[in-house]
């Protein structure tokens, strides 16, 4: 029984990875094998749309790759400081909890909730063309070559890749060969921004318009030592009011509970239940309350104006974008901070490499930069594995 829910939860990702192993074998001797675990597959696709944009924007582009590598550099400083903060937290403070996390289609991801597996394929799709596209179109303004764009598996990883010139690009000025290494990240983090836009000031204030309010709700709590477990407050009902006073949406709550402390008591409202609930203590910020739960999210209900025939339908299709830009936000945003940490393979990691070998020289530089990448790499790793090994030997 089991293994049929599995089958049944994941049956998506089982179909689609099963349709990659058949095209793969179907398209073997194509690929190019690398270290024994990348697979390159080499095409020309967008090659000439990067020639066409090049010859129309060439000063844009390249104005907006310079632009790129200052963001880019800070970029690499945030995540690598991000990951040490966080790894320093999981072993001196346990109780904040883990900010890293593997979002993975199909698995609830602590804070956002969980990756619908189409949102996850369209994202992924979008992220890898608009991420190697940056690469290439910048390259290409530079005048190095780009010798093939394709597809790359990593293992279950599935990304795309864009092939310049190296030696070409080797002979290229520092802040050139850093503006190309910055360009997909740069990409990537202006494809987040573009995709918040739009959520915030189109498809968002059209739902807005198409409903109200009812309440709102919470997926899991943070510990089932804490006041909301402890009290009994069940997860994914309707929580309308508070000590008396309707709360509609969380931000209000949310308000009110700032100006509260640790030993308040709360009587909430859920479902025509109250459940009194003895405030805790938020152990990041001393001396403020602490409720427990998480995957808050407000509960709507669609206007009698709206209900049934296309305005309906139209507001699902609103409800369905809504949903695929937050999730193209933040998929976008973290795979662009992940591809400037200091490791192997990752445009971050290439920069460092290039400073290095500016700073010591090639063969020296080579060697501080794997003593970084090496370090960085443990971290990333004791980060997504640290809070299972606690879990299994403490």
């Amino acid at each position: 029984m089991e293994i049929l829910n599995f089958l049944l939860q994941y049956k998506y990702i089982i179909v689609f990875y099963t349709i990659i192993v058949i095209w793969v074998a179907a398209h073997w001797k194509r690929f190019d094998v690398q270290a024994k675990i990348i697979f390159l597959y080499r095409t020309k696709l967008g090659l000439k749309t990067m020639d066409k944009m090049v010859k129309k924007y060439r000063e844009q582009i390249i104005l907006l790759g310079y632009i790129g590598v200052g963001a880019g550099f800070v970029g690499l400083v945030f995540i690598s400081y991000t990951l040490i903060s966080n790894l320093w937290s999981l072993i001196f403070n346990p109780s904040v909890g883990n900010a890293v996390s593997l979002v993975l289609p199909g698995v609830n991801v602590p804070g956002l909730g969980v990756l619908p597996f189409w949102y996850w394929l369209i994202s992924i799709f979008i992220i890898a063309t608009v991420h190697e596209f940056g690469h290439g179109i910048v390259a290409r303004a530079h005048k190095i070559p780009v010798l093939s764009s394709g597809f790359v598996l990593f293992g279950p990883i599935i990304g795309a890749f864009v092939e310049p010139d190296e030696k070409k690009m080797s002979a290229q000025s520092d802040i050139n060969q850093y503006s190309v290494m910055a360009a997909g990240p740069f990409s990537n983090i202006l494809l987040a921004i573009l995709a918040v836009a739009l959520l915030s000031w189109a498809v968002q204030p059209g739902l807005d318009l198409m409903v109200e309010p009812t309440g709102f709700t919470f997926e899991t709590y943070t510990g089932n030592d804490l006041p909301a477990a402890m009290a009994g407050l069940p997860t994914e009902t309707i929580i309308t009011n508070v000590n008396g006073v309707e709360y509609l949406e969380f931000q209000p709550f949310q308000l009110a509970l700032s100006c509260m402390s640790p030993g308040d008591m709360l009587n909430v409202t859920a479902d025509n239940i109250v459940y009194p609930i003895l405030l805790g203590s938020n152990p990041e910020m001393p001396g403020k309350p602490l409720i427990g739960i998480d995957g808050i999210s407000n509960n709507y209900e669609l206007k009698p104006q709206f209900q049934g025939g296309l305005s309906e339908l139209g507001y699902n299709i609103l409800e369905w974008f809504s949903g695929l830009l937050r999730w193209l936000f933040i998929l976008s945003l973290g795979i662009g901070l992940f591809n400037l940490l200091p490791l192997p393979i990752v445009d971050g990691g290439r920069m460092v490499q290039v400073s290095m070998r500016k700073m010591h020289g090639q063969k020296k530089g080579d060697h501080k930069y794997g003593q970084i990448a090496l370090f960085f790499l443990i971290i990333l790793i004791l980060n997504v594995f640290y809070p299972l090994l606690t879990r299994i030997f403490i």
